[in-house]
């Protein structure tokens, strides 16, 4: 199923193996985070020099030097014609959906998996594309639980190949699959007063929860790792009860339930623990310790969980306050902030747990930019991709991403008429599938 992706990373083999000096250019997610990792920790066993660096997208600059090599992660593929402008030569390792033709000043390799046969959106993250490449360029099969943190940090499916990879962890030892709820490690209360995935809406709301876990018959203090398998079933029920009942995609409920992955090489075992630790330190601009935890160093472990603790809490409070400027079109839902902490992680959340009916659209206009995050499901049958490309176009912005999450940046002044434009392109959307 790899196979084709492979071809591609033989070609990226070469031309690392050509340059004596390397650029990394990554994303500031899990997806991007976990990706260069796995290429930076590649690189680091073959004796090669590099510079890794973080950014929100291509819309920031791209520097280099005419001799190095730029290595594009989680990004690339739907900037031809920024990447045609670079005088280097450049690998791209992404899943999103290659948009136009790239014209290369130099040589260029693509691993995408698009272009080999495979769904991005859901069958194979940057950081799983990334592993392929490492594991061409030698044998870092021990990094095989790094790559599952961009698979789930971008909310894809155990298939394709992300099934082979995951298959391929199991048979070496790399992973545990445990069966049981993919909740974080700690005592049932806290854990699930904190749960932003999902999202159960119990924060501040200890009598709920208590009531909750009393019709349960679960004992709060417990830990969730103790439940028994009883325990485990009868907390799904309600937890599934609960997410029906606050009008949640029921395509959330396979992500918690049935398949729980055990990272044994990694500083956090939890898998579903890791990738929202590494999301936290992406989301504050620390990504560096995100990088490092990747990466296995024990000295930022303590401060790395210091940030996801109070990154979670300042979440849930963002969450409480927004959900009262929620505001619905005709075929959308959509929220305009200001100077919001975060824009994806709210959008995210609304669309999947909340107001999973339409799509969702939140925009933060923060330091002369209005920053847009789309999020959806495959019931809703809408290419926000396609939807963020062309109403940021009408407006003189950019736009673009993945089906169900997409995103874009606008003037602020065009805010009203790009959101009016997204309404009428998800209605128009509903008319032909109708």
């Amino acid at each position: 199923m790899l196979d084709m992706l492979k071809a591609e990373a033989r070609k990226a083999v070469k031309l690392v193996e050509k340059h004596e000096f390397i650029r990394i250019y990554t994303h500031y997610d899990p997806d991007g985070i976990s990706a260069g990792a796995i290429m930076a920790l590649a690189l680091l066993r073959l004796g090669k020099q590099f510079q890794l660096r973080f950014l929100r997208g291509l819309n920031d600059p791209v520097e280099y030097e005419s001799d190095d090599l730029v290595i594009l992660e989680d990004m690339g593929s739907g900037y031809p014609d920024v990447v045609s402008e670079i005088e280097a030569d450049v690998i791209i390792i992404d899943h999103h959906y290659p948009v136009g033709r790239i014209k290369p000043k130099r040589e260029l390799v693509h691993v995408n998996p698009h272009l080999a046969g495979l769904d991005g959106t859901y069958e194979l993250s940057a950081s799983g594309a990334a592993y392929v490449v490492a594991n061409v360029l030698g044998s870092n099969r021990d990094l095989i639980g790094i790559a599952l943190v961009g698979m789930i940090g971008d909310k894809q499916k155990v298939a394709g190949g992300n099934a082979e990879i995951i298959g391929e962890g199991l048979r070496e030892g790399f992973i545990e699959e445990v069966r049981g709820l993919n909740l974080h490690s700690g005592k049932v209360r806290e854990v699930l007063m904190l749960s932003v995935e999902p999202y159960l809406d119990f924060y501040k709301k200890e009598d709920e929860l208590d009531e909750f876990l009393a019709k349960a018959k679960i004992d709060g203090d417990k830990e969730m790792d103790e439940l028994t398998k009883d325990e485990l079933y009868r907390l799904a029920n309600a937890i599934v009860l609960r997410l029906l009942k606050q009008g949640a995609y029921e395509g959330v409920i396979d992500e918690f339930i049935g398949r729980k992955f055990i990272l044994k090489r990694e500083l956090i075992q939890n898998a579903v623990t890791l990738t929202d630790v590494v999301n936290a330190c992406g989301r504050i601009s620390a990504c560096s310790i995100g990088l490092a935890i990747c990466m296995r160093d024990k000295r930022y472990l303590d401060k790395a969980m210091d940030i996801w603790e109070k990154y979670r809490i300042d979440l849930l409070e963002e969450l409480s306050k927004r959900r009262e400027e929620v505001r619905e079109g005709f075929c959308i839902r959509y929220i305009v902030m200001e100077n919001a902490p975060a824009t994806g992680p709210i959008a995210t959340i609304f669309s999947r747990y909340l107001y999973a009916d339409k799509p969702f659209i939140a925009v933060n206009v923060k330091n002369g930019r209005a920053k847009v995050s789309a999020r959806g499901n495959d019931k809703l049958g809408v290419d926000l991709a396609e939807v963020m490309r062309k109403a940021a176009e009408k407006v003189g912005g950019r736009g673009g991403g993945h089906r169900v999450a997409a995103g874009a940046n606008i003037d602020p002044d065009k805010v009203e008429e790009f959101l009016k434009e997204v309404d009428r392109l998800c209605c128009q959307t509903k008319k032909v599938e109708a």
